[in-house]
């Protein structure tokens, strides 16, 4: 999977520990299955990580869900043009993240490939300079009732030049 911890660098440590993506893929499942009855599927895990953490993406996500997935993805389309090869790279964190959660306790998967949330409260982060935290929170929870609004895995992945 990934290098032991200690033979990392520690920008890819600190960036992609998986207290910090496990927190990021928990608020979206989270907020998803607010809007869905907990129907999270575990292929949209793949999706969170290259989407929320890549700036570029996240800065141009919108504000609310009134904005349609598809058309935004459409009216961005040079941000998905190497999503594939983003998507990829990111998905050794996402699993050791969905590890994290599991052990943890934080998250459940079911027979039917679906995830629920238990119920967890995060520490308030303090600091001076947690505006770049703070809009990573906000855009993966939106992100979340955005992906409850297009709940079909095969047509999101699809849209997103991708194979499930």
């Amino acid at each position: 999977m990934l290098k032991e911890w200690s033979s990392r660098s520690p920008l890819v440590a600190n960036l992609f520990n998986p207290a910090f993506c496990g927190e990021v893929i928990y608020r979206v499942i989270k907020s998803f299955n607010s809007q869905n009855e907990g129907k999270f599927s575990f292929e949209f895990s793949f999706l969170i990580l290259p989407i929320i953490l890549h700036k570029d993406t996240r800065e141009k996500m919108p504000r609310s869900t009134k904005t349609y997935f598809f058309q935004w993805i459409e009216e961005n389309e040079a941000l998905f043009y190497d999503f594939s090869i983003r998507a990829k790279e990111m998905v050794p964190f996402t699993k050791e993240s969905l590890m994290f959660l599991m052990q943890n306790e934080l998250i459940k998967i079911d027979f039917n490939g679906h995830f629920d949330t238990e119920e967890c409260k995060f520490k308030k982060m303090k600091g001076d300079d947690l505006s770049e935290y703070n809009e990573i929170i906000k855009k993966a929870e939106m992100f979340g009732k955005w992906l409850s609004n297009n709940n079909n895995v095969n047509t999101v992945y699809t849209f997103l030049r991708l194979i499930p």
